[in-house]
């Protein structure tokens, strides 16, 4: 679908009621770069990258060496910790995805905005008469208190997904008005390469800056998780090194749009989690079936259950059917344990009942399974319990308790000290931090500020 331009900016402005910025009005950018390690930038020239916009944090910004996120360590619930400052018990998204084992949902995420249960960042700038704006942001979708928003949300990842995509974006029409963008669906892998993608983010945001000069952009920038799901993460992935060298770029040109509005504002740089390689997946439903705890039909698909893993990547939380049938649990405890004994089978902890929710498992879960760094859970009913991948891969997912999964951040504006080594923080430091930037209230989010002057 053509997407063509039919608003001028000032007609837009004129329709929106938007004002001309000014240069010391409060501002925030922040992009989260999915997948980056802290160290990808902190030691680019060990990795042999070339990422000099990036790089220009760590010697005119400050910076965290690791920022330990919430588990699981996947895209959903970090990205909305990073703009809540709480934990999933608190704003209530626990996984990327709905809990389905029958299907019903038919692969649904956590998209609406309405599913978020804390007050986010965006709320806190619009309470106090500011312009906000997402792009690709998770968990986005209808969410009130943002005036430009083009979310992260798909049905069948293919061309017609840019009606849905226009359906939901706002304002009504914006993504018209981005000439440089055709067609923006997610690309389910196929575009040329990994950041083609991201550029045509950029070209949102930027549109999304020209017109309505948010206070508060937040971007979500994809093409480094893709690269590493595919080849694995740094060092060993050429492909990721070449899509974040591109990155690097694009988000440069997302930077300079935004100075030129609010040459002083606050600019932030963020991630979700790190990455593991991996060369084997634990289909722990399949012990299960083996079990007679998961029944299947004849075509081997899902007829019935009494225990289901639900994957994370690198974990899994374990749902009981009925949570009172005291024999289930019992049979469930020993398939884990038994599985989790020997080493070879990948499992690096098991974790039961409320110290199990407590780490971060779905509310409902009765066990969380954690793998070794080379393994993830994987989906299979039947079969081997314990299987090759077949080739090496990348993932995340596992308990933030590896350091592999660490995040990063970065951040750079007036009078943030150069240089500064903030060491390693928790990712719910992040959102009060950025709200002290914008000189607004997050009550939910309760860790200290960063110090970062």
């Amino acid at each position: 679908m053509k997407l063509i331009k039919f608003f001028s900016s000032a007609l837009l402005l004129a329709l929106t009621g938007l004002g001309q910025a000014a240069e010391d009005d409060p501002s925030v950018l922040l992009i989260s770069i999915d997948g980056l390690a802290p160290d990808y930038v902190i030691n680019a020239d060990a990795y042999g990258l070339k990422v000099p916009v990036l790089s220009e944090f760590v010697s005119k910004g400050a910076y965290s060496s690791n920022v330990v996120n919430v588990t699981p360590t996947v895209t959903y619930p970090n990205h909305t910790s990073l703009v809540t400052g709480v934990s999933p018990r608190e704003h209530g998204i626990y996984t990327n995805t709905m809990f389905d084992p029958e299907g019903v949902e038919q692969g649904g995420w956590n998209w609406y905005g309405e599913q978020i249960k804390a007050r986010t960042l965006w709320e806190a700038a619009k309470d106090e008469g500011m312009t906000t704006a997402a792009v690709l942001w998770p968990v986005s979708v209808g969410h009130s208190a943002i005036d430009y928003n083009v979310p992260e949300y798909w049905r069948v990842k293919e061309a017609s997904d840019d009606y849905l995509l226009n359906a939901v974006a706002t304002p009504r029409g914006f993504l018209e008005t981005v000439q440089s963008v055709d067609s923006l669906f997610i690309n389910g892998g196929k575009e040329a390469n990994d950041w083609a993608f991201d550029e045509k983010l950029a070209d949102i945001a930027i549109e999304m800056i020209r017109q309505g000069q948010p206070n508060l952009l937040t971007v979500h920038i994809v093409g480094l998780d893709s690269a590493q799901h595919t080849d694995g993460p740094l060092p060993g992935s050429a492909s990721a090194r070449e899509t974040l060298e591109q990155l690097d770029r694009i988000v440069g040109r997302i930077i300079d749009a935004q100075r030129q509005v609010y040459p002083n504002g606050t600019v932030a740089i963020a991630s979700d989690h790190g990455f593991y390689p991996v060369t084997a997946t634990v289909n722990l439903n399949a012990a299960f079936s083996r079990a007679g705890l998961i029944e299947l039909d004849d075509n081997n698909r899902l007829k019935s259950w009494q225990a289901y893993a639900w994957g994370s990547g690198g974990s899994a939380s374990v749902v009981l059917k009925d949570p009172q049938d005291e024999a289930v649990r019992a049979e469930v405890d020993r398939i884990l344990t038994e599985l989790a004994a020997d080493p070879a089978n990948g499992i690096a902890s098991v974790l039961r009942g409320e110290e199990a929710i407590a780490e971060g498992a779905l509310p409902q879960a009765a066990f969380m399974v954690d793998c070794r760094g080379g393994f993830a859970t994987g989906g299979a009913l039947v079969g081997d319990v314990l299987r090759p991948t077949a080739r090496p891969i990348g993932t995340h997912g596992y308990r933030n308790t590896h350091p592999e999964m660490h995040s990063a951040f970065f951040v750079m504006g007036p009078g943030i000290e150069p240089g500064k080594r903030l060491g390693e923080i928790d990712i719910r430091s992040i959102a009060p931090t950025l709200a002290k930037e914008l000189d607004v209230s997050l009550p939910d989010a309760r860790l200290p500020v960063l110090q970062l002057r």
